[in-house]
């Protein structure tokens, strides 16, 4: 009899939460947002995203609060607006490190974009502790060869270049190349950040040649993504002239320069 009674007593609570959860507007709320993020309308899909972080925090579901607060925090990164970023970013790892794994990858996203925004600030020190804090719990969860790993590696060479340690951020573009060219190939769209990186890192180390290659592997590797003529070579064929005009070859950065105002008119 006393089992039967605590049987029912534990439904009655569950239908209790479910019904509370289905008459909730907080995944509609979160669909909304996410709609109008990748419909690039940041401002309401912010205002959704707050909506939806309220309604799962009334409900208990941590992952989706924690989930809501991150990209509230992302979108105000965007804008600028590090100080209020800081605020919903900092709220989302507080609930998470309470109350779920502290090596859920939510919160690896958390420590990505807290990273994001102390860079902004020119806080180097901090940002590279966070990023290497979301590395941590990807090289655990996700293992070594991962799309996501190679992401965090990119994350923390864009600090160290940053923050004028090219040795540093080399060595950490280099292994987001490896992995993304054993997952992708080295002409896969993915590795171009790779390529960008060390391109960047080695003109600030005055390497122009090494700078040169892999810039123009970046460039090829965009042109067989979009082909010959496409906007999106203006920025590749301008990095090039840029370090020709470093290297004193005025004839070769005017050459890319021409390229690149000739893509525009496309």
């Amino acid at each position: 009899m006393k089992r039967t009674i605590v049987c029912i007593s534990f439904l009655l609570v569950f239908i209790c939460i479910a019904s509370g959860q289905a008459s909730s507007p907080a995944g509609e709320y979160l669909q909304r947002a996410e709609d109008l993020r990748k419909n690039q309308k940041p401002d309401s899909a912010f205002i959704y995203y707050e909506k939806a972080a309220d309604e799962f925090q009334k409900l208990g579901n941590i992952e989706k609060f924690v989930y809501s607060c991150n990209h509230a925090g992302i979108i105000l990164t965007r804008q600028d607006n590090y100080e209020k970023a800081s605020m919903y970013l900092q709220k989302a790892l507080t609930t998470g490190l309470s109350y779920l794994d502290s090596n859920h990858l939510e919160i690896a996203r958390t420590y990505i974009s807290l990273g994001v925004v102390y860079a902004a600030e020119e806080n180097y020190t901090k940002s590279l502790e966070y990023h290497n804090k979301a590395l941590a719990i990807r090289l655990k969860r996700l293992g070594e060869y991962h799309a996501e790993v190679a992401t965090s590696y990119g994350n923390i060479g864009n600090v160290y270049l940053r923050s004028k340690e090219y040795e540093k951020s080399i060595e950490a573009h280099l292994k987001a190349m490896k992995i993304r060219g054993k997952l992708f190939g080295e002409t896969g769209a993915e590795i171009i950040e790779s390529y960008k990186g060390l391109g960047n890192a080695y003109r600030e180390k005055k390497d122009y040649q090494a700078s040169l290659t892999y810039f123009e592997k970046a460039l090829q590797n965009k042109i067989l993504q979009r082909g010959q003529g496409h906007k999106e070579l203006e920025k590749f064929y301008r990095s090039i002239s840029d370090v020709y005009y470093l290297m004193d070859n005025k004839e070769q950065g005017d050459s890319y320069k021409n390229k690149a105002a000739e893509v525009l008119k496309n």
